[in-house]
């Protein structure tokens, strides 16, 4: 019991320290927008969802890892698909060109997009997925800013076979 005790006090010591810089520490963010697809037949604008987590190397310069889908819409020659889903896992870096109230930066990342369509069965009564869904490897780049604690995001997606899209975010920030 007395270890236990212990550990706890040294875990709300650890955790209630506060730097003077964001070098080494954590924050997240939450963000949602308008996603456009800039290859592909028959793909259709529409929206993505996006959770962040961030890690501070420096006071300019994070690492990240981001969750983020997107469902555009999708009209094929046989008009039975709705829409597309885009999920993606993609490290990230981000370099941060000031430290005041409002920060630009510019990033960049790499990791696995994937793509699936939503489809309507011949009934029209049921949704399924497609078994389309390959794992594909992507990059992305981008830009923007951070206001206190609102971010503003323009994401460029290059995924191969003609599976490009650009994403215009606005999201809440999460500092540690």
């Amino acid at each position: 019991m007395k270890k236990l005790l212990l550990l706890f006090a040294l875990f709300s010591v650890v955790f209630s320290v506060d730097a003077q810089t964001p070098g080494g520490t954590f924050k997240a963010d939450i963000g949602a927008g308008y996603a456009k697809p800039t290859e592909g037949f028959g793909v259709k604008p529409g929206v993505t969802l996006a959770v962040e987590p961030h890690y501070y190397l420096s006071d300019n310069f994070t690492v990240g890892v981001r969750f983020e889908g997107a469902f555009l819409g999708y009209q094929a020659q046989y008009n039975d698909e709705l829409f597309s889903f885009f999920g993606s896992t993609t490290l990230t870096g981000e370099y941060y060109f000031a430290k005041g109230k409002i920060k630009p930066f510019l990033g960049m990342g790499g990791g696995l997009f994937t793509r699936h369509y939503i489809l309507e069965n011949s009934s029209g009564e049921e949704l399924y997925t497609s078994g389309y869904g390959t794992i594909k490897l992507g990059f992305l780049g981008r830009i923007g800013f951070e206001a206190g604690h609102i971010r503003f995001t323009g994401t460029y997606n290059v995924i191969g076979a003609n599976f490009s899209y650009v994403a215009f975010t606005v999201g809440y920030i999460i500092r540690e």
